[in-house]
């Protein structure tokens, strides 16, 4: 079979050196379908193997990934394995038991890889969070969105799941390793420190382990400051988020502004232009000044919790959740990134079916009451009732720093109300344009707008994108407002611009 076609789409490996492994570890014949091409994710590819007994086995190989280097690859498939067998050993999570792995070329198979038992059930993600939006396309009948009852019981259990995790508590923060038969935490391997190219940044920012929480939020920043000055900024403009679906009544109406916002946001390259920079730039100094106020909050008012940090997985989200026909977890998948946090991050409600979706407000009374019922069950604990607001600060935080949301602007806004509670509401932009007159930001201004794209350049990708525009308008509308936007004091590219464009244009 070529190289190219079935299991080895991804990567040329050893297959029968594979099959002969698990046979042995069985003692029982193995197989796969060599002609099935591999399922996959965005940072890890897998195949089924088949016992003549029926048990079915995974293998799991990393993607090649220009986001992250070979080296964090491997570090990150290490740790992924340790923190499972510590959780199997620890809780009664259920989560895939790992038969062998290599975090690099295995000199007999030829890949990294993970081997591991199949998770029992289906994935959550096969059955719809949310209703399908009026005007939706598919090419089969959708499934019924689930049922609150069922949500519920999910969350409930989801709870119960965060309750035990509170338990695996360490003294610092990062990720955990498995050394001399003994788990050890080390460098932190989170999202934020590692998403988008960040792990390329080691010389600058702090990896861990971490003893404090505000140490912690500090290097996430940093991270943050140099991926807004360095990296590509991919779909985040501060004050011009992309609009959301909710946002809008119809699909269509969404998908229109959405492509008014590409439009506007081409004109001037303005998502990786030096003024955006600056905005992110901005928006880190003033996240700089709230970690002292993110970071205290106690968990409890009795019971000492003070340095302790439980584990956590970043990425619960409904692929990564196996159900069987009633609804019950039957496995945790994909603990890559996992690490110890503060106890505020581990306790923020899932947001499913994404964590970069919004938390179904709904929901979040059932996933208290049930974490807190087991959590509390024969302890001489009392929560400080006060907590449960710093989640949400947590939760805030973290999609900024990781950016990976799509309403910057929006977050950074909230989390500022929350943080300092002023009577009125701010005006961001304003506050915004005193810092620019800063000398630092001034001078930083100057230094960003070096690595400018020349105007030739830029003008060439804007007649390139509109050659083949709708209608020969929305080339007039995107300049039209950047001109707007760079007159007015309190210009946002936000729902209700594109509401009103909407309307005028009717």
């Amino acid at each position: 079979m070529s190289p190219e076609k079935g299991v080895f789409f991804y990567a040329k490996f050893n297959l029968s050196a594979l099959l002969h492994l698990a046979g042995q570890l069985r003692d029982t014949l193995c197989s796969c379908d060599e002609s099935k091409r591999p399922e996959s994710g965005a940072l890890n590819w897998a195949i089924v193997l088949s016992f003549e007994d029926g048990v079915e086995w995974i293998f799991r190989s990393p993607r090649r990934c220009h986001d992250i280097s070979p080296e964090t690859t491997a570090r990150l498939l290490e740790s992924e394995v340790a923190t499972m067998r510590y959780v199997k050993l620890n809780s009664s999570i259920p989560v895939p038991e790992v038969f062998d792995y290599s975090c690099t070329r295995s000199k007999t198979i030829g890949i990294p890889f993970i081997l591991m038992s199949k998770a029992p059930g289906y994935a959550l993600s096969h059955f719809p969070w949310n209703a399908c939006r009026e005007g939706m396309v598919s090419s089969r009948k959708p499934l019924p969105c689930l049922k609150r009852a069922n949500k519920e019981k999910i969350m409930k259990q989801l709870g119960a799941i965060s309750s035990q995790l509170m338990n695996l508590r360490f003294d610092k923060i990062g990720s955990l390793f498995e050394e001399d038969g003994e788990y050890r935490i080390k460098k932190c391997l989170s999202p934020a420190l590692v998403w988008h190219q960040r792990d390329s940044l080691d010389d600058d920012v702090q990896r861990g382990p971490f003893q404090h929480t505000y140490d912690y939020y500090e290097s996430q920043l940093s991270a943050f400051l140099l991926h807004v000055k360095e990296l590509p900024l991919e779909l985040h403009a501060f004050f011009a988020p992309i609009p959301e679906l909710r946002e809008f009544e119809t699909l269509l109406s969404d998908r229109s502004a959405v492509n008014r916002w590409n439009d506007f946001v081409t004109v001037g390259s303005k998502i990786d232009g030096s003024k955006n920079r600056l905005d992110y730039c901005i928006a880190g100094h003033f996240l700089r000044q709230m970690i002292p106020l993110i970071s205290q909050q106690p968990f409890s008012i009795s019971g000492d919790f003070k340095n302790e940090y439980p584990l956590h997985h970043p990425d619960l989200s409904t692929s990564n959740i196996f159900v069987d026909s009633d609804f019950n977890i039957t496995c945790v998948t994909d603990w890559a990134f996992s690490s110890t946090v503060p106890i505020s991050t581990l306790l923020v409600t899932p947001s499913l079916p994404h964590p970069r979706d919004e938390v179904d407000t709904t929901l979040v009374p059932t996933f208290r009451a049930i974490f807190t019922h087991h959590f509390l069950q024969g302890k001489d604990t009392k929560l400080n009732p006060e907590f449960w607001g710093s989640t949400r600060r947590a939760w805030l935080f973290s999609r900024l720093m990781t950016l990976d949301s799509l309403q910057d602007y929006r977050y950074f806004t909230e989390l500022y109300m929350s943080v300092y509670k002023p009577e009125d509401d701010i005006d961001v932009p304003r506050l915004f344009k005193d810092v620019r007159k800063e000398e630092e930001f001034v001078e930083l201004a100057t230094t960003l707008a070096e690595d400018d794209r020349s105007a030739d350049q830029i003008r060439r990708d804007e007649e390139e994108y509109f050659h083949n525009s709708r209608s020969g308008k929305e080339e007039a509308i995107a300049r039209k407002l950047t001109m707007v936007a760079g007159l007015s004091e309190g210009f946002v590219a936000d729902k209700k611009l594109w509401q009103w464009i909407e309307e005028a244009i009717a």
